[in-house]
């Protein structure tokens, strides 16, 4: 008879390769479409291959259906990890301000004078490009010269990463806009 272990260690990198997969030919296929629709497009095709894989290697397992329950619920977290990975990685290259300007430096020819890098960056200049993001992605509504929160994806990202960081480093680590740490 089949040992489906192989299939069940395996279930969440096959599930971690399908979300790259399918992220790069959403890439291709919806370059119209946001970075993030298209991360998400990609992790939603690679929950469920990691899902049937697993499940597919428990069926042919001897082992209790509590066994089979917590095997699955430990691979499921896993691609979780694997796909969290993966999205870090995506987003190192979206948003780095660091990376954009190493980036147009390399594209500039490996050099480009300190002024013009400086007047490309100017602290205001990318607040205010920040800003005009936030508000044509409706995560921000301006309304009679003030700005409102407009949908919470990017607010509800934001504290899982305060309670991820509260976890690892401590109570005393989270600062929140408007107050001194």
């Amino acid at each position: 008879m089949f040992d489906g272990y192989p299939l069940v260690v395996l279930a969440p990198p096959f599930g971690a390769a399908a979300f790259c997969a399918a992220h790069l030919l959403a890439c291709r296929l919806a370059p119209q479409r946001g970075q993030y629709f298209r991360i998400v497009a990609g992790f939603f095709a690679g929950l469920p291959v990691a899902g049937i894989v697993s499940f597919a290697g428990l069926i042919s397992m001897e082992a209790c259906a509590a066994d089979r329950a917590a095997l699955l619920a430990l691979n499921l977290l896993t691609y979780l990890g694997l796909a969290f990975g993966y999205f870090a990685f995506v987003n190192l290259n979206i948003a780095s301000l660091r990376i954009r300007m190493l980036q147009e430096l390399l594209e500039a020819g490996g050099s480009m004078p300190k002024e013009q890098l400086l007047a490309r960056y100017n602290t205001h200049k990318v607040i205010a490009l920040r800003i005009q993001r936030l508000v044509q992605g409706g995560h921000l509504v301006q309304q009679q010269g003030r700005f409102y929160i407009g949908k919470r994806h990017f607010l509800a990202v934001g504290r899982i990463f305060d309670a991820v960081r509260r976890i690892i480093l401590g109570a005393g680590t989270v600062r929140r806009a408007g107050r001194e740490p």
